[in-house]
């Protein structure tokens, strides 16, 4: 059905059977489709904005129309990077692709794929090996059925119940040269721009699971009655109400200029893309808790829409970068001379140099190189960019944009109040003893996990 309407190709030309939306356009239907079902927002995802644009990029590979052709009209695509070893490291990817003169033989290990065991075609990611190879990163598009792929595990996942996730075995998989989608050149550009509109359409994704929690639990809470009120009436909960649809609000105003900036640049601002993922990951997580509190032991009711989206949900903060990776590389990126022009030019396009100037300041006397600090300056990032977005009337105007600016502004501020000090060698090594002493008094009494390094299976306890 998803096939017959035209979703495996949204921003794909209509020459090659796409729908040749614009990425907003496309974005509104992919958070529409999250709304309903956050599996189905992912499939559209993983085939439209990861592994389809690597082919499209690809006008070398033989019969590329007849590829898409077919992925517009069902043949799923999946996009294969993750490793034990490399899940948001890719420079420490392992599996190799062996570089001949007509041939390319794969060989390696990829987990958590989606869609993979019901892929037609798989983007694999792999470095190269062989005279001139360089180490670099390729990509290439492989048969899901070429010999020697094998499927050899599918995750059993806490949402996203409704597809597939697998490991994928290489065992000397050959493929004729041309399929290298990168052909000579360092594949790890058009991963990259992949993995950017894969946040956005992650963000995308949290902002229609938002949604949807916020309507359900204002459904029920319009009928709740607690004493001689209903539960809306209660003042603590419409407040609570207003702030989650003003976190609605912030949300789409990001996804809205990260997808102006796309159409201006022709690819996403890999900053602003972060940080909208973020932004929209960790709120979305948060609406849906607060809205099973307030259903009570209905949210906790499988039966209920909510009880769905809070498990489906958790994945958006890991999907694509956990929150934690892509706030360090943006922390990291603020502070490094080498990028932090990138930002610099980032802000000043959405007129908010003051604020990158006064993040700037913030984080002088901080040590660039701790991880609190870098977490720090990621968050400053992210809130300053939807400070700026709020402010810069970069969205169409609505009742509530004053109040959803100033509830940015109030996080800032809460923020500001959690800003990492220098710590002291001291305080470090007491943090370590204090996780010591608890392991080995958790071990008298409740004994210690022994767990398979694959999938962290349980064995026994000791």
């Amino acid at each position: 059905m998803l096939a017959k309407h035209g979703l495996f190709g949204l921003t794909t030309p209509g020459e090659h059977g796409g729908l040749a939306l614009p990425l907003q356009e496309a974005i509104n239907l992919i958070s529409a489709t999250a709304s309903f079902d956050v599996s189905a927002a992912s499939t559209l995802v993983i085939h439209n904005f990861l592994a389809l644009p690597c082919i499209e990029a690809a006008p070398h590979i033989p019969e590329q129309k007849n590829i898409i052709r077919g992925a517009t009209r069902g043949d799923l695509c999946a996009f294969a990077l993750t490793e034990p070893g490399a899940g948001s490291a890719p420079r420490h990817i392992e599996a190799s692709a062996l570089m001949r003169e007509d041939k390319v033989r794969i060989s390696g290990r990829k987990i958590w794929i989606g869609l993979a065991d019901w892929a037609r075609w798989i983007v694999c990611f792999a470095r190269a090996s062989g005279p001139d190879a360089k180490g670099r990163l390729v990509g290439v598009l492989v048969d899901r059925q070429a010999p020697g792929l094998k499927v050899t595990h599918e995750h059993r996942t806490l949402g996203l119940r409704g597809i597939i996730q697998n490991s994928l075995e290489f065992q000397d998989v050959e493929v004729p040269r041309a399929y290298v989608l990168s052909r000579d050149q360092d594949g790890w550009g058009a991963a990259a721009s992949s993995m950017n509109r894969g946040r956005i359409g992650v963000a995308a994704m949290g902002l229609g699971a938002l949604e949807r929690a916020i309507q359900v639990a204002a459904s029920y809470a319009s009928h709740r009655r607690l004493g001689k009120l209903r539960m809306i009436e209660n003042s603590y909960i419409e407040q609570l109400f207003g702030q989650m649809v003003l976190r609605r609000e912030v949300v789409k105003a990001m996804l809205a200029a990260s997808c102006r900036l796309v159409s201006a640049q022709g690819a996403p601002n890999v900053h602003l893309a972060s940080a909208t993922k973020v932004l929209s990951s960790e709120w979305c997580g948060l609406v849906a808790d607060q809205c099973v509190q307030l259903l009570g032991g209905r949210g906790y009711d499988e039966g209920t829409p909510l009880a769905k989206i809070y498990r489906d949900a958790r994945i958006l903060r890991i999907f694509e970068g956990p929150t934690e990776a892509l706030l360090s590389h943006l922390g990291r990126c603020l502070l490094s001379k080498a990028t932090r022009d990138e930002i610099a030019d980032l802000f000043r396009s959405v007129g908010a140099a003051s604020v990158h100037a006064a993040a700037i300041e913030e984080l002088s006397a901080l040590n660039e190189t701790d991880g609190a600090v870098l977490i720090y300056a990621g968050w400053l990032t992210t809130l300053g960019l939807a400070q700026a977005v709020m402010s810069a009337g970069c969205f169409s105007a609505s009742d509530c944009a004053s109040a959803a600016a100033d509830l940015v502004s109030s996080e800032l501020a809460t923020l500001r109040t959690r800003a990492p000090a220098r710590q002291s060698f001291e305080a470090r090594n007491r943090a370590s003893r204090t996780l010591t002493t608890f392991l080995q008094d958790a071990a008298c009494s409740i004994r210690s996990p022994v767990l398979t390094d694959d999938y962290l299976k349980l064995v026994q306890y000791v």
